[in-house]
């Protein structure tokens, strides 16, 4: 009996570390039905917000970053998902939750575009 309770353990704990190597995997590389949106989609995001019919991609300009539920901003890589320097504070995003998104900024007014939705997840004046 106190064998199988041995193995058991060990069984589980195998897993629960290859579930934990599968979820730190799955935010470093997008999957095909996650695929980050470009920096173009994103500005036209903001600029269906803004109820622009026309404007120039070079009014505006964008990055790419990783901002926190509370609005902390980092910077980041589109192509891993690498988390980098601390940028700024912003404001929390709507769901408080934490995202990939594109920095979008026009005439001092900075969006922040979900990377995988396109969605304005948080705005600062």
């Amino acid at each position: 009996m106190d064998k199988k309770i041995i193995i058991l353990v060990g069984i589980g704990g195998i897993v629960t570390f290859l579930v934990y190597l599968g979820l730190q995997n799955s935010l470093k590389v997008p999957a095909l039905f996650s695929a980050p949106i470009s920096s173009k989609e994103a500005i036209t995001a903001v600029a269906q917000k803004e109820n622009l019919a026309r404007y120039n991609l070079s009014d505006f300009s964008t990055r790419y970053v990783y901002i926190k539920g509370n609005g902390a901003i980092f910077e980041s890589d589109d192509n891993s998902n690498s988390i980098g320097k601390y940028l700024g504070k912003g404001e929390p995003t709507i769901t408080t939750g934490n995202y990939f998104a594109w920095e979008v900024i026009k005439d001092n007014h900075i969006y922040f575009v979900d990377s995988s939705t396109g969605e304005i997840i948080s705005e600062k004046n």
